[in-house]
């Protein structure tokens, strides 16, 4: 359960939840309020009293809690939750995810963007719809931003909008369409008194997130999240986060399911639609979206990361069995070397130079080695940037005697 939070009315002030307590942010004097965190029970009349997944203050001035499949209208005026609430969001808030919402938030173009794990949706406030086309994932439609897991989204008086995840930040730009040069940043040292902003003696903060969980949100930063079959650029079925199913063995293989039904689609429809997409003419050129219109079965959430966790965990296997001080990496490094597996052919076993690096603790060459060619497929430029950033992360943490076990990434140490 991570934060969330809302700017206020008048622009003074922000609000964090996170848990069952709740901070003021003075924006101003750019700290969080003395007294601060205080309870939300017995504060906000008629509000869930912990675990809140978003807040948005909407354009009609009330102010829009998120919990589970549920939400809370809120009159900032009168201090209390309007009578009748909380409601389900199904049948409330048509075409939007229906529960676990990520985060929220009100842009400049009057729409309201809502996140939840590697997806996001817009939906349009005086429609009151979310338009053809959505869910979209937020890697490649986000310049910047993360890929995945948004706790946090507030629109600044500034005009600039910040997001959260985890222990960073980003500061995004809506003019440019692009998160602001030099972010993420850590949220410690620069939210001063706000939640998980401090990690005490000086240390950078980062994550002890087993790497397991984290890398599929990882991996969609770079892939998409796609939940049925489509052609990639070199016109192999593709499926989830980057999995490659370019045969309808492996494809058959996977729980797809009818789209919106739940029902269990059986081999050999799984195969006639991964005939279909593998046959279809102009797929490979059109990008995953031109699958969409005709695909009938997709996966689901839960099957896409089981999915890329398998993949995963195989890899650690054979990574743990290769590398004889695997055990002793910064998890920065352990990461980069299965970012590397997880796109790159031949590895590890074809990759003599970057194996002589990482053996010797060469840090600063392995950031170098573990560079992926990107000459046919420019989607891979930013694995090479994050790879570069992990290695040159793990130098970092062996010279300066940091914690190994914590991941520091998407941090630059």
């Amino acid at each position: 359960m991570g934060m969330s939070g809302f700017v206020s009315p008048s622009g003074t002030k922000a609000y964090f939840f996170d848990g069952t307590s709740y901070w003021r942010y003075d924006i101003a004097a750019n700290q969080v309020d003395p007294e601060y965190p205080k309870p939300i029970a017995g504060n906000w009349p008629g509000l869930f009293e912990s675990d809140i997944d978003a807040v948005v203050l909407a354009p009609n001035g009330f102010v829009y809690f998120f919990k589970a499949d549920t939400y809370a209208k809120f009159d900032w005026a009168a201090n209390s939750v309007v009578d009748g609430y909380p409601q389900y969001i199904a049948g409330n808030w048509p075409g939007v995810f229906e529960s676990a919402i990520d985060a929220c938030i009100s842009w400049p173009n009057g729409a309201l963007y809502f996140f939840r794990h590697a997806e996001y949706q817009r939906f349009d406030w005086a429609a009151n719809a979310v338009p053809d086309g959505y869910p979209r994932p937020i890697a490649g439609n986000w310049a910047g931003l993360f890929g995945a897991d948004i706790d946090v989204a507030l629109m600044w008086p500034t005009g600039k909008a910040y997001f959260f995840s985890g222990a960073e930040y980003v500061r995004f730009d809506p003019a440019q369409n692009s998160a602001d040069a030099g972010y993420p940043r850590p949220i410690a040292g620069n939210w001063p008194g706000l939640a998980g902003g401090t990690t005490g003696g000086g240390q950078p903060s980062g994550s002890t997130r087993p790497l397991r969980d984290y890398f599929p949100a990882f991996s969609t930063s770079f892939e998409g999240r796609v939940p049925w079959m489509y052609q990639d650029i070199k016109g192999l079925v593709t499926v989830a986060i980057g999995n490659l199913i370019d045969s309808p063995g492996a494809a058959a293989a996977l729980p797809f399911e009818f789209v919106g039904s739940g029902t269990r689609a059986s081999q050999g429809d799984i195969t006639a639609e991964w005939t279909m997409i593998k046959n279809a003419p102009g797929l490979a050129t059109g990008g995953y979206l031109a699958a969409k219109a005709i695909r009938t079965l997709e996966l689901s959430e839960a099957s896409m990361d089981d999915l890329v966790r398998s993949r995963f965990d195989a890899d650690e296997t054979r990574l743990a069995a290769f590398y004889p001080d695997w055990n002793n990496w910064p998890m920065d490094a352990r990461l980069g070397a299965h970012s590397i597996a997880w796109a790159g052919a031949h590895f590890p076993n074809g990759w003599p130079s970057f194996n002589a690096a990482v053996n010797s603790g060469d840090w600063a060459t392995a950031a170098v080695q573990s560079h992926l060619k990107d000459d046919d497929n420019p989607g891979v430029t930013p694995r090479n940037a994050a790879n570069h950033t992990l290695f040159s992360n793990a130098g970092t943490v062996i010279a300066r005697g940091l914690d190994r076990t914590v991941l520091y990434y998407p941090t630059a140490l």
